[in-house]
């Protein structure tokens, strides 16, 4: 994946992904939440993480917050916006 200019991740935002990966696997949402927030104020043009903020917000119940994430993911990456395998289901709380 590349970041501005570079090809490989900074370790810290690779960590950072992983743990929010984690609580978000664990149910703890509002703690991913939070690290994807991190992740984005370091790296405001990270598509990766709007897109999974988008996802724990929508396991979260925020579906306005979940859009908006995405919106800006695939503003910021189109070609994200046609990987997309209907992950998330209108009207749902939960992501499959």
């Amino acid at each position: 994946m590349e970041i501005n200019g570079q090809s490989q991740l900074p370790p810290i935002i690779a960590n950072l992904m992983y743990a929010a990966s984690v609580c978000s696997a664990q149910g703890k949402t509002n703690d991913a939440i939070l690290l994807y927030d991190k992740i984005i104020d370091m790296i405001p043009d990270y598509a990766n993480a709007y897109y999974e903020r988008g996802r724990a917000k929508h396991q979260a119940g925020d579906v306005q917050g979940a859009t908006e994430d995405l919106k800006k993911a695939f503003q910021l990456s189109p070609e994200m916006e046609q990987n997309i395998t209907g992950q998330f289901q209108a009207g749902s709380t939960k992501c499959k």
